[in-house]
């Protein structure tokens, strides 16, 4: 199922739960059709992907990782964010 089939019902609905879903903490803990709208949403936008606490240029997206900002929030995930920023620099040194 997918969240356009889910709320097929309600159209205005759909847009808004769109839009907020993409807001870090926002989502508390989420469902699987959840889920993968949000990492398909960061596959395309680099922009969304920096908003979460990825690097734009990044790869790979954490399962783990989306499910605790979306729960979260940044700042309690700084950890996390702070070790793919460490690992970026380190890497270049």
């Amino acid at each position: 199922m997918t969240l356009e089939k889910r709320y097929a019902d309600a159209p205005d609905l759909l847009a808004f739960y769109k839009e907020k879903l993409l807001e870090p903490e926002w989502a508390g803990e989420l469902e699987s059709v959840e889920l993968a709208y949000i990492k398909s949403e960061l596959r395309r936008s680099a922009s969304l992907r920096r908003r979460w606490g990825f690097r734009p240029s990044a790869k790979r997206l954490s399962e783990l990782r989306i499910r605790a900002i979306a729960r979260d929030g940044l700042s309690a995930n700084k950890r996390l964010v702070l070790a793919s920023v460490v690992g970026k620099q380190e890497s270049v040194r």
